[in-house]
């Protein structure tokens, strides 16, 4: 028998992920040398597997280093440090923990840059063919803002939510629905923020089903699977029900309601047999779902209205671009009456854009498939003129939207960057141990590169902590002095720049942080000299707050 031959997008994606990820580590390798990561989330979640394959239970989320006294509990469910976690416990005795932890936070984001080219490959097959495949891979190699979660040291987890978005679509377009449901109950154990993607894919779903009775129990039931087995194996010891940033009591709540639906939908199939009937069903259950949410879940709702977004008009063409491209070329292909399974990248591109308007940072979504969308457009230009053809693989690499943007934004402000960066983590490393109070962008930082304590920092995982530091800094040095003994700080730390790091709402004239800032240290504070940074530190004199000991 003649082997199978392997798919020609392998050896594809096989090159583009090695030249590229090589390509991306060598231009960063002195940071992620020295475990400096990307993002604070990433160095948060290196602190997480740190813990756990030190010996923290699997099921204790805690991060003791965070927050208030007690520590702060983590939200993202332990599904993101298992890959990472075994690369670092397999390696680290035949290469010590140091190098085993960079091998680890190179891998797990080139394996997911591997399998993301892979599925924009086959999703771009069920909308053209074979022939548009190779044109989506190289365009999802490009496809920013979604490969800025795929590179080399960002392992927060907005990765492998990418990857399993992009996996239940697929599932939807092969009519494989408990394997769609599955995927998509499976991205929510990581955290609430592909919900707006899951929403667009949720109702293009449901007006398959009102047009043509398309079965969708199958993708509830995945729902329901993901729900009780994530449940069952990933519920932390601590499991917050004021929150839906994560896999919490609310956002289980939300997924077992949502994976309801759909059986409930399949088996009124066949009693409906007119579309305005099954259109009203279908109304009346998303009203009742809201509701019920409202009662049972209200983070999941209220959470998304309390976000707001600093995004400027350069990073909005940054990251809405490309999408925005996908979007017209979709709807322009919908009115020429293409397949319907364009209305899946459409609802979801939508879905992603609407919610990042809220929250910038959800344009991966719409970005991750606007690439095979557009490989569509690039194809149907073979041939033709050459410049047309370059012109139109311009305007479909979301890199080059990156490029646009970052001409339009006011060059970074270096002694921004200086705040974290490897030369001032080393140096606060060989500090003594302590309480820092700082702005959470450091705070994230010290977590992950140093033995220290940090009260802010977490996002939303830590309100009570990040609540204590804006205060803290709001207050006048005579109240500021309180504080510090009642959280036992040891440090203050700026970033030394105008705001000091800190948000608007932070600095108020006669606050701690204004003082500092203009040059006025209250006598409980010291001035503390860190070797190779210009970051302002402070040590907190021992009759204000002894802090922790080493």
């Amino acid at each position: 028998m003649t082997p199978a031959r392997p798919a020609p997008t392998i050896p594809l994606a096989l090159i583009l992920t090695v030249l590229l990820t090589a390509w991306w580590a060598a231009l960063g390798w002195r940071d992620l040398g020295a475990l400096r990561l990307p993002e604070a989330h990433d160095m948060l979640r290196l602190a997480q597997v740190r813990d756990w394959t030190d010996g923290q239970a699997f099921s204790d989320l805690t991060q003791a280093r965070l927050g208030p006294p007690g520590g702060a509990a983590m939200t993202s469910s332990r599904l993101a440090d298992l890959v990472p976690g075994f690369v670092i416990r397999v390696l680290s005795p035949l290469m010590g923990p140091r190098r085993a932890e960079i091998a680890a936070v190179v891998f797990w984001p080139e394996l997911l840059f591997f399998v993301h080219l892979l599925l924009s490959g086959a999703l771009a097959r069920r909308l053209g063919g074979d022939a548009s495949s190779p044109a989506a891979m190289a365009l999802a190699a490009l496809a920013f803002p979604a490969i800025a979660v795929l590179m080399p040291g960002r392992i927060a987890g907005q990765g492998l939510q990418l990857v399993l978005v992009e996996a239940m679509a697929l599932g939807l377009l092969d009519g494989r629905l408990l394997l769609a449901g599955l995927a998509g109950g499976t991205v929510l154990l990581l955290g609430s923020e592909p919900l707006p993607a899951l929403a667009g894919a949720m109702i293009w779903l449901a007006v398959g089903w009102m047009r043509d009775r398309r079965p969708v129990s199958g993708f509830g039931v995945g729902l329901l699977a993901a729900a009780l087995v994530g449940t069952a194996l990933l519920r932390p010891d601590i499991w917050p029900v004021d929150r839906c940033d994560g896999f919490t009591m609310p956002l289980l709540v939300t997924m077992l309601l949502a994976g309801s639906i759909w059986p409930v939908l399949g088996a009124m199939t066949r009693h409906l047999p007119d579309m305005r009937w099954r259109a009203g069903a279908a109304a009346l259950l998303a009203i009742l779902s809201i509701v019920i949410i409202w009662f049972a879940a209200p983070p999941c709702l209220s959470g998304w209205a309390e976000m707001s977004s600093n995004a400027s008009w350069a990073r909005a063409i940054a990251y809405a671009g490309l999408p925005l491209v996908a979007l017209g070329y979709g709807v322009w292909l919908i009115r020429r009456g293409e397949p319907r399974p364009i209305g899946l990248f459409l609802s979801i591109i939508a879905a992603s854009l609407l919610a990042a308007v809220i929250r910038l940072e959800l344009a991966i979504f719409a970005a991750a498939f606007a690439a095979p969308l557009l490989a569509q457009w690039v194809m149907r230009a073979h041939g033709r003129n050459w410049a047309l053809q370059a012109g139109l693989w311009l305007l479909c690499a979301g890199l080059v939207w990156r490029t646009l943007g970052s001409f339009a934004e006011p060059a970074p402000d270096p002694r921004a960057i200086g705040c974290t960066s490897h030369e001032t983590l080393a140096a606060l490393g060989r500090l003594d141990t302590g309480t820092f109070a700082a702005p959470s962008e450091l705070s994230g930082y010290l977590i992950g590169a140093t033995q220290h304590r940090s009260l802010a920092g977490g996002g939303r995982s830590n309100p009570r902590g990040n609540q204590a530091v804006a205060d803290f800094f709001r207050a006048t040095p005579a109240e500021a002095r309180v504080q510090a003994n009642l959280w036992t700080i040891d440090y203050v730390a700026l970033c030394a720049t105008p705001t000091g790091g800190l948000p608007a709402s932070m600095l108020k004239p006669d606050g701690l942080a204004a003082h500092l800032l203009n040059g006025a240290t209250p006598d409980w504070l010291e001035p503390v000299t860190l070797l190779g940074s210009d970051l302002p530190v402070w040590r907190v004199r021992a009759v204000a707050a002894p802090g922790l000991k080493p």
